[in-house]
């Protein structure tokens, strides 16, 4: 379509949510028909290409007269797509620079005096791919269609589709999937008219945080109640996942490593894993001559293992947030490194956990992993190799 981008994509003046880095809005979106059916927009060269960085413009007194009224009227072959448009705060990226530059001059000084054992310089290396990827919707898009792909396409899990051709640094459009917030199924009784739904709302998520784990190895890292809504489809139950920005990536080594930690926790005694956390260690920088009382990490971690497996992960007995701290105190105090993307996980499986809880009390959590650890270890056991 010929004309501004603000004739083919039309904002509601007040957001729908807001977080630190971005706003949603709720809008229109104008495209060819073909590009339209069943609900899904391939939105590519029938779609005009426009500079979005432009709807910066949205905090703007500059902002064009056109786009405060109704967008155009629909001509022959198109039709309007309700989206949920993402915007990045106004100086958000500055922001970013200055704390990472405050942040990487105390690094260095650390590691001038001597202290470049604690890890600083790479955790602050971590924590600033971290930030960035936050305030670039761009990599927001590409991890929806990571989900989209592994999860989200069809069934109890929807994520939302980004628009080709409607994606920026600064500016996300993607589909507008209704639903409401799941804090009203965790406040609902589970004796009363919602409790089917509740746990059919606990199978799913749960279901889909394992398969996240050791089936597709792409993991919503903050699946919060505001990043999830539920809503009745025509199959029951379903789980939107919302703002996928934060997703932990474990393929390649860390992969492999997931592999060969999961055939440890199954074949092979808990001191035995917590040698192979030092030794996976190296991987991200550990040395060796750097581990502090090696015997006294070993036991304390498989003490940790040891108290996971006693009450066999039931949510309502297992502390995972206290287990995770003492896990990286351990880690602190023998100088062991950890995988930040195993950290990230382990951070995930905290947030799961309230969720979780609220839900289903009793849930039987370590039955519903078996059949993906299973899985992932079965190539493995049988000698075939990580997967």
């Amino acid at each position: 379509p010929e004309g501004p981008w603000y004739q083919h994509l039309f904002i509601e003046p007040t957001p729908v949510g807001s977080g630190c880095i971005a706003q949603v809005y709720a809008g229109q979106l104008i495209l060819a028909e073909a590009c339209a059916a069943d609900g899904e927009v391939a939105a590519k060269a029938r779609l005009a290409a426009p500079c979005l960085d432009g709807l910066r413009a949205l905090f703007s007194s500059a902002w064009p007269r056109e786009a405060a009224g109704a967008p155009r009227r629909l001509g022959r072959g198109t039709r309007a797509v309700k989206v949920a448009v993402k915007v990045v705060h106004p100086q958000v990226q500055r922001a970013v620079d200055i704390d990472l530059e405050v942040l990487r001059t105390l690094a260095a000084l650390s590691d001038s005096c001597g202290l470049d054992q604690l890890g600083l310089s790479l955790m602050l290396r971590q924590f600033a791919d971290f930030l960035h990827s936050q305030a670039d919707l761009r990599q927001e898009a590409h991890q929806l269609q990571g989900f989209r792909a592994a999860v989200g396409a069809v069934g109890p899990v929807v994520v939302p589709k980004a628009f080709d051709g409607w994606v920026a640094r600064g500016v996300l459009v993607m589909s507008f999937e209704d639903g409401e917030p799941l804090t009203g199924l965790l406040d609902a009784s589970p004796k009363g008219a919602l409790a089917k739904e509740k746990s059919d709302a606990w199978r799913i998520i749960v279901d889909l945080f394992w398969a996240m784990v050791f089936k597709h190895r792409l993991v919503h890292g903050d699946m919060h109640p505001g990043n999830l809504l539920w809503r009745r489809g025509a199959g029951g139950v379903e789980i939107v996942l919302l703002d996928c920005g934060l997703a932990i990536d474990l393929g390649g080594d860390a992969g492999n490593d997931l592999s060969a930690m999961v055939k440890a926790l199954l074949t092979r005694p808990e001191e035995d894993v917590a040698a192979l956390l030092i030794q996976l260690s190296e991987r991200v920088g550990g040395r060796p001559e750097d581990v502090v009382d090696r015997e006294g990490f070993i036991r304390g971690i498989a003490g940790l293992i040891r108290e996971a497996f006693g009450v066999k992960f039931k949510l309502s007995r297992l502390n995972a947030g206290s287990l995770m701290g003492r896990s990286l105190l351990l880690g602190r105090r023998h100088r062991v490194r950890f995988d930040a993307r195993f950290v990230n996980l382990m951070a995930a499986m905290v947030v799961l956990q309230g969720v979780a809880l609220q839900l289903n009390a009793d849930g039987d959590f370590i039955n519903r992993m078996t059949p993906y650890v299973l899985g992932a270890a079965m190539p493995i056991l049988r000698g075939g190799g990580p997967r």
